[in-house]
């Protein structure tokens, strides 16, 4: 050490070595050791920075997501010289840079996670880091929401609506990170899926007409009445239920009108595919349903033909609703079969023409056995008389 280094001067060099710092500043420092009640935290000062946990933890965080030898950007709430510390605050950090950040956030279209406070008028009080905010209700979900009660203390994975430092206002959705989820979902869904192929969802809605399945999150699609089983079926509400998870076949998918036809019917269990019943065939079945122009009857299980309201009667019927009734039991004659295009038609005034007929032969016959019986035996009372001629 050069030997005019004087005392003064090793005080200034010290003086030069550490860091001045004042109420105020933002610090950035390397985190030296850690326990349950704060951080110890090096800032180039001649004192150890403490950040209290209340300083920095935020609700749902934990002391293990802050490592020794990380760094950590802080306020300096104040300098205590006698107990020669320098206490910093991260939350006052996070406060000074916490609009900017958020607008940034929204103008590249990131997400905030929000925690769910309390229920006010028309939606949710949130907080994020040190500020609170409002997602409206409308802007909760893409489904309808009934108890808004239901999110309080639940963590949220929103967008951002809008950001007014000045107003400290910051307004989320949740509803159009949903949106955008299922546009993503949605091109690759029909990007994807193909015609004939197996695919599970589940059921979130039934209708009189069909039910709902979602295929992918926020894409669903119509398995419609009659695509619900190979028997008929009246409500739907008798195959599926909300909730059920099922196994289904993609019979349409129309990319332009975004939707997805499907079916619950067991391809392997077409009754269709092995059908006994043939052209000419007699057969009895059960009216499942009558429009004006004919009805519906099923011949076997899954089955059904149909008959023309001009084959119900040798009477002329002007509507078919007039003859019969959902439930009734008839016999009617197979006049054509096309297994290809699942369609049979039927003739209940045929069946009846074609058994009359057989009742006219059965009783020609009779009479003609009848006859040959009285012949033989006027014959054997006659031949002794022959006989003795």
């Amino acid at each position: 050490m050069d030997e005019n280094f004087s005392m003064e001067d090793f005080e200034k060099y010290l003086d030069q070595s550490f860091r001045k710092v004042y109420n105020g500043d933002i610090v950035t420092g390397r985190i030296m050791a850690k326990d349950d009640q704060a951080l110890v935290v090096d800032v180039g000062a001649d004192m150890d920075g403490i950040v209290p946990v209340e300083e920095l933890l935020y609700d749902g965080e934990s002391l293990d997501q802050y490592q020794v030898g990380d760094n950590i950007t802080c306020t300096v709430k104040f300098v205590n010289s006698r107990e020669g510390q320098i206490m910093l605050s991260k939350k006052q950090a996070d406060a000074m840079t916490i609009w900017t950040r958020l607008q940034q956030i929204k103008d590249e279209g990131g997400t905030v996670d929000v925690k769910v406070k309390r229920v006010v008028n028309g939606g949710l009080r949130i907080g994020w880091e040190t500020i609170e905010g409002f997602m409206p209700a409308s802007q909760i979900s893409l489904e309808h929401v009934d108890d808004l009660n239901a999110y309080v203390g639940q963590t949220l994975t929103a967008m951002i609506m809008d950001v007014k430092e000045d107003k400290k206002d910051l307004v989320v959705s949740r509803k159009l990170l949903e949106r955008r989820e299922a546009d993503e979902a949605r091109k690759s869904v029909y990007g994807e899926l193909k015609r004939g192929q197996t695919i599970t969802g589940k059921v979130v809605r039934i209708a009189n007409f069909g039910a709902f399945v979602e295929v992918a999150p926020h894409v669903d699609g119509l398995v419609h009445v009659s695509d619900m089983s190979w028997s008929r079926v009246k409500n739907p509400a008798d195959v599926v239920s909300v909730g059920d998870i099922v196994t289904v076949t993609v019979m349409d998918i129309d990319s332009e009108r975004q939707r997805i036809s499907l079916s619950l019917r067991d391809v392997d269990a077409d009754p269709w595919q092995n059908l006994r019943i043939r052209a000419d065939q007699v057969v009895e079945g059960t009216v499942t349903r009558v429009i004006p122009s004919g009805a519906f009857v099923e011949v076997a299980p899954g089955v059904e033909g149909y008959v023309h309201v001009s084959r119900i009667s040798e009477k002329r019927i002007g509507n078919a609703m007039e003859a019969l009734q959902p439930g009734q039991t008839v016999t009617a004659k197979v006049l054509t079969v096309d297994p290809a295009e699942k369609r049979i038609s039927l003739s209940i005034r045929d069946a009846a023409t074609d058994a009359a007929a057989a009742e006219d032969r059965a009783i020609y016959q009779q009479h003609r056995a009848d006859n040959q019986e009285i012949s033989t035996s006027l014959g054997d009372l006659l031949r002794p008389f022959h006989t003795q001629q």
